[in-house]
């Protein structure tokens, strides 16, 4: 472990060093200094520092070869210095950021503002936007119909008065596993038909062990259960993915995969939506293309982005949107 993150520290001092070598103080220039048109840009360097740093956390997580604190400021600082994409750029292409939030300031009620609209949202501390809905056992009523009913009704009365405890509750019951109301959030804001969503999140199992799904999209409209109109992205643990169209009529599913593995690694995970102005939409996780589908059911802007936690444990720690052509 010593050795592994001996060298973990080497290969970044190396790579400061490498990004920004200084010349002798005081000394005098007599050339002014070219601009190499086929060459790097300091900017660039910069990039190719970011890119190597962000290779070498990549490795040192792979290999548990530092404290995952550690890691975490270290991407913090890879991602203060990341280079924003320009229009054309493979990965992102945007023309206008329309919004962003780190949660770093540990209030998600304003700049920018989020509104709770059912459900329990919080910040935490150095990770971000949480919200966790669990399972929950439900007693589930044997019917029989007629004077059955009524006496099981009488007997379920009488249990409780004699043992409101229920330490020796018997049969006329069996139990279900349904989820809890979900978690929904939003942020108005205008939100054109082409867009670009890049969040970063991690999932986490709950100790009811049921998998669980999160929901984010381009909204328009909304209500106090998260059943807004617009297009969904879902992500279900275990590693579903699914592209949703929703309207007051109901849910189509337009792509879906079924992903190797989930994402319950403790890890954070990058995702990119992007929808064209056109209606094609394709997004990846980690860099890679998971879903890819076409859709023009809704042609007119968006009016904010919502997060619905139908069952699972989520935090939310970054999110940019970027208008696209």
């Amino acid at each position: 472990m010593k050795n592994a993150m001996r060298s973990l520290m080497v290969s970044l001092v190396l790579l400061l060093a490498s990004a920004y070598v200084p010349g002798p103080a005081g000394a005098t220039q007599h050339y002014q200094p070219w601009a190499n048109p086929d060459g790097t840009t300091p900017d660039a360097r910069l990039q190719g520092f970011v890119d190597k740093l962000n290779a070498i956390i990549g490795e040192a997580e792979k290999a548990r070869a530092a404290d995952p604190r550690l890691l975490r400021d270290l991407k913090a600082l890879a991602d203060k210095y990341k280079q924003p994409l320009l229009p054309g750029q493979a990965g992102r292409p945007s023309t206008k950021q329309l919004f962003a939030d780190d949660f770093a300031d540990g209030d998600f009620t304003r700049n920018p503002a989020w509104t709770v609209t059912q459900g329990k949202f919080w910040i935490e501390a150095g990770w971000g936007l949480r919200s966790a809905v669990k399972h929950q056992a439900q007693p589930e009523q044997k019917r029989s119909g007629g004077r059955d009913d009524a006496a099981a009704i009488f007997g379920q009365i009488l249990q409780q008065a004699l043992d409101p405890k229920g330490r020796n509750s018997g049969g006329g019951t069996t139990t279900t596993t349904s989820a809890a109301q979900p978690a929904a959030i939003r942020t108005d804001f205008r939100l054109a038909n082409g867009f670009t969503i890049e969040f970063e999140f991690s999932s986490w199992i709950r100790e009811d062990k049921t998998p669980g799904r999160l929901e984010i999209g381009a909204t328009q409209g909304g209500d106090s259960a998260g059943r807004s109109s617009g297009y969904f992205l879902a992500y279900g643990q275990g590693g579903l993915w699914e592209l949703l169209r929703r309207t007051a009529t109901g849910t189509r599913v337009i792509d879906s995969r079924q992903g190797a593995q989930g994402l319950e690694d403790k890890k954070t995970h990058r995702i990119v939506w992007t929808r064209r102005a056109d209606g094609l939409m394709t997004v990846s996780v980690d860099g890679q293309e998971t879903l890819k589908a076409a859709d023009q059911g809704f042609r007119d802007a968006f009016d904010g982005l919502g997060l619905v936690n139908r069952g699972g444990d989520y935090i939310v720690k970054r999110v940019q949107i970027y208008a696209t052509q």
